[in-house]
């Protein structure tokens, strides 16, 4: 008994490391065609440079609120700036009329998830152990989550 579960344990982890778990990924609308974005386009795009697809259509941004994982990988690679400094960095472009409201914030990756698979032009980030067919997710510069120098992947201990 005590071997099947320690089997289970490895398999367990195994499809986690494999699947990138803790990895960020983006994921947009399956029906998007969009499939891999290079780092430089991720950051335009989540600091309202680039705030259309490249066939037209508005970007629909949904951030996580503050105190999740994901919001805090993504200030530290994407953002490069604390929390405090993203609030005013959205109002300063709301004030300056370059944006006409807020990006969404939802609390988690699951809410995240929800409102992208509902919204063709959305784009989210979520932890990557929650992609499934709802969703799809983006590879950045040829590299999905879980994959060795995925730009938005968790340090190594």
């Amino acid at each position: 008994m005590r071997r099947l579960g320690v089997a289970a344990l490895a398999i367990t982890l195994l499809a986690s490391a494999s699947s990138g778990a803790g990895d960020v990924a983006l994921v947009v609308h399956p029906t998007n065609p969009v499939v891999d974005l290079t780092r430089t386009e991720v950051m335009a795009i989540f600091k309202a440079e680039q705030q259309h697809w490249k066939a037209g259509e508005r970007i629909y941004l949904i951030l996580q609120e503050s105190g999740t994982p994901e919001r805090a990988l993504l200030l530290k690679r994407v953002y490069l700036m604390s929390d405090v400094e993203l609030k005013h960095f959205w109002l300063a472009k709301l004030f300056r009329g370059e944006i006409a409201a807020f990006p969404r914030v939802v609390a988690s990756s699951a809410a995240a998830k929800r409102i992208v698979a509902q919204a063709p032009n959305a784009l989210a980030f979520i932890d990557a152990a929650a992609v499934d067919s709802t969703v799809k997710a983006l590879r950045i510069d040829g590299l999905k989550a879980g994959e060795p120098g995925y730009a938005l992947a968790v340090p190594s201990p």
